[in-house]
């Protein structure tokens, strides 16, 4: 018995609004994943990064390509390389992006996509980004 799965690629750019730099994602519509779940490919370019937010549900963010930087507020920064998983609750604040010497690229899992967006704040701004640097 073969099973067709029908799958739709959402492709773009994520806007300034949430992002510093140039951030682009594919997302994939599926009948191979469970329903209420979303799949994306991230990509952050060199410095590229999210500005500081929290998730409405569960992330799981496998770091896929490059080296990348994963913060939660209050916390220090984590390095995030290749097959490297981080697992994001509900609530909690935090930004992650792309060192400024390379693309980084992620896989995102996102659960029970019902309970919304979640929340974008303030920017993680050049001076705090850069600092990490040194």
């Amino acid at each position: 018995m073969s099973t067709n799965y029908s799958a739709v690629i959402e492709e773009g750019k994520v806007p300034g609004t949430y992002m510093t730099g140039d951030v682009s994602y594919k997302k994939q519509s599926s009948t191979i994943h469970p329903e209420n779940t979303v799949i994306k490919e991230v990509t952050f370019e060199p410095c590229a990064r999210s500005n500081w937010h929290s998730n409405a549900s569960l992330h799981m963010l496998i770091a896929k390509d490059g080296i990348g930087y994963y913060q939660e507020r209050g916390s220090a920064v984590r390095m995030l390389s290749k097959d490297e998983v981080v697992t994001i609750l509900p609530g909690v604040e935090h930004w992650y992006g792309a060192t400024p010497f390379g693309k980084f690229s992620y896989i995102t899992i996102i659960t029970e996509i019902d309970k919304g967006h979640g929340t974008w704040l303030e920017k993680v701004t050049d001076g705090e980004y850069f600092l990490l640097n040194h």
